[in-house]
């Protein structure tokens, strides 16, 4: 019986060789004086055997991937969405935090004060008791909201500090407030608001007439603005339709369109005061003061004059303009419509001038009509 034929056997190469390189790397090898069985490096003592590749048998892992699990805590892992909203609530809840520990802390050193000055005043004590047996609970801890702390507190307790001790200082010290655009100086009201909630209503027009005092200043909005978030909504709606929204109707009003270069900075200035008031009172006024049609009939004037401007400039004066509004204009749709309608006409027909012949056609249409109305 014939014994079946065998392949003669290639001899693997050595490791160290040319010969286990490929053809490029050996001439490369060979350019750079490479002595067969040495190690790479210059003094030769580098590796001598090749890298094994090793084929991951997950095709979607890369470069670090381990087999290994990583230490199991028996949780679900939390996706980033997840972690970024604790990380959000975490914040906002060491502010929330800090802010009554402030109060509860200046409230505690104006009644020991109180009751230092009179011995006899036993609602003083009384207070200062209830604060401090309030102070031994823990109240400041992971939930909590503004305001939980002033509700660990006896409503006759809360009375009393409030319209006997908060208020008389907070008269005193607001005569002497002097309005600015840094923060502290609401010092003698923000550490009050996890009790009083916002400012007291009889102080509503000394905070007024101080704050339109400021009105010509160069940090008027840096005053204003932080008000929204310390007076009553009654009060700030007050303030914003005495004040805020006439001031945005002249702005919008007075504002000059002037292509192809904006010079009148009036909406920018608007659009800086918009986020303070609801947004459907800003879309009256822009639709009230015909802002949109004033913009569309400047861009139309533009594009059908002698020095008719490049397509791309026309495209980025539009887009300047879209980009002054805010998210919350932007997301209504009236506002988004029109934005979109004056787009619309830097488009290629209307720019090659159709919106021309079409506008040159209703004027003649409209001139015969007034013809005929003058014939009969």
């Amino acid at each position: 019986m014939a014994l079946p034929l065998l392949e003669p056997c290639q001899p693997t190469p050595l490791p160290g060789t040319l010969a286990s390189t490929s053809p490029a790397v050996a001439r490369m090898l060979r350019r750079w004086n490479f002595k067969e069985g040495s190690g790479l490096g210059p003094r030769g003592k580098g590796i001598v055997a090749p890298v094994q590749a090793v084929v991951q048998q997950n095709q979607h892992t890369g470069i670090g991937y381990s087999q290994k699990a990583l230490y199991d805590n028996g949780l679900p892992d939390k996706p980033p969405v997840v972690e970024e909203e604790w990380r959000r609530r975490c914040e906002v809840l060491c502010l929330v935090l800090a802010l009554e520990e402030e109060c509860r802390d200046k409230t505690i050193a104006m009644l020991r004060d109180m009751t230092e000055e009179d011995d006899s005043s036993v609602e003083a004590a009384d207070a200062l008791a209830a604060i401090m047996e309030s102070k031994s609970k823990k109240v400041f801890k992971e939930g909590c909201t503004l305001g939980m702390w002033k509700a660990t507190l006896p409503s006759s307790t809360r009375k009393y500090i409030v319209e006997e001790v908060i208020k008389p200082a907070m008269a005193a010290e607001a005569q002497e407030w002097k309005p600015s655009w840094d923060p502290d100086c609401h010092h003698w009201l923000r550490p009050w608001i996890p009790l009083i909630g916002h400012l007291p209503e009889d102080l509503y027009d000394t905070v007024e007439s101080k704050i339109l005092a400021r009105a010509d200043e160069f940090d008027y909005h840096d005053v204003v603005s932080p008000w929204k978030d310390y007076m009553h909504p009654t009060q700030w709606n007050t303030f914003t339709r005495r004040h805020i929204l006439p001031m945005l109707t002249h702005l919008v009003r007075n504002l000059m369109f002037t292509p192809p270069k904006q010079i009148d900075p009036s909406l920018r200035t608007a659009m800086l005061w918009a986020p303070l008031v609801p947004v459907q009172d800003v879309v009256s006024i822009l639709e009230e003061e015909l802002f949109f049609d004033r913009y569309e009939d400047s861009l139309r004037h533009w594009m059908q004059s002698g020095g008719k401007p490049p397509l791309s400039e026309a495209v980025a004066w539009c887009t300047g303009w879209k980009n002054l509004f805010t998210p919350e204009l932007l997301a209504e749709e009236r506002v988004l419509a029109r934005l979109d309608a004056v787009m619309a006409l830097v488009d290629g027909e209307a720019y090659l001038g159709v919106g021309s012949q079409k506008s040159a056609q209703a004027l003649l249409v409209d001139c015969m009509h007034r013809l005929v109305q003058v014939a009969l």
